[in-house]
């Protein structure tokens, strides 16, 4: 938690911040949030004693920003939501058909007090064919109980992918439920990786050579070659997670 003089001195700093992306003089900063010169003054050297909700109000409006992100607070949640803003209204609408489900999954297991939530993740179900470089367009959702499995990963395990053809046998068969991790990658992990150009999704063993391969787990399928050291290269794949166990639906 911040301190009253953390916090004034955090607000003055990045109003001063907002005010020269915006290309605006204090005057014009002043003017905008409806507000003297002298009380811009004040308020943008950290003196936040007389900011009223109004200011707050056109500050927001003003800035794009929250009044918690002028004053230099984050959280887990707060970046979350920072990120969020750079999506699409086709995939906000997707992010908040995630919460749903998750809000009334939460509601529904209030009704069973001796089973945790924490007892269970979700489980991706791809649509339509899954092989080799599929198109991952959309899902169904699913939660299953992997207590066993937390007792020996704890809060490792993020989510689950259900396999739904045997196009990776011998090593993945359909109906194997993947569980997944979405920590630091490692040589020789399992990984699901989707191409951020192709909009294709590939499950690949990761070898951290010089350059990196993404290895087909069987004989079928294309081998990937990344240089680790070109930006540009890396970010054309998302590292979705891996692969820390399996079960069988």
């Amino acid at each position: 938690m911040l301190t009253r003089e953390q916090l004034s001195r955090n607000l003055g700093t990045n109003l001063e911040r907002e005010r020269f992306k915006l290309g605006y003089s204090q005057q014009d900063m002043a003017k905008a949030l409806d507000m003297s010169l002298s009380s811009y003054k004040r308020l943008a050297n950290g003196d936040t004693g007389k900011v009223d909700v109004y200011t707050v109000y056109k500050l927001s409006q003003l800035t794009g920003k929250m009044f918690y992100e002028l004053c230099g607070e984050s959280s887990d949640l707060f970046q979350t939501y920072d990120r969020m803003r750079n999506l699409s209204p086709t995939q906000l609408h997707f992010i908040e058909s995630l919460v749903q489900f998750e809000f009334d999954f939460a509601r529904n297991l209030e009704t069973v007090p001796s089973v945790s939530r924490e007892d269970y993740t979700t489980m991706i179900i791809p649509s339509g064919n899954m092989h080799d470089g599929m198109v991952y367009d959309s899902c169904s959702l699913e939660k299953i109980n992997i207590s066993g499995y937390r007792k020996r990963y704890g809060n490792q395990i993020d989510c689950a992918l259900l396999v739904t053809s045997d196009h990776m046998s011998p090593v993945y068969h359909a109906n194997d439920i993947l569980l997944i991790a979405r920590n630091p990658i490692r040589d020789g992990d399992t990984g699901i990786f989707i191409n951020k150009v192709t909009g294709l999704l590939y499950i690949r063993r990761l070898r951290q050579t010089d350059p990196w391969r993404l290895e087909p787990l069987t004989y079928y399928g294309q081998t990937f070659y990344i240089d680790s050291n070109n930006a540009s290269e890396m970010s054309h794949w998302i590292i979705f997670g891996h692969v820390i166990s399996k079960t069988r639906g």
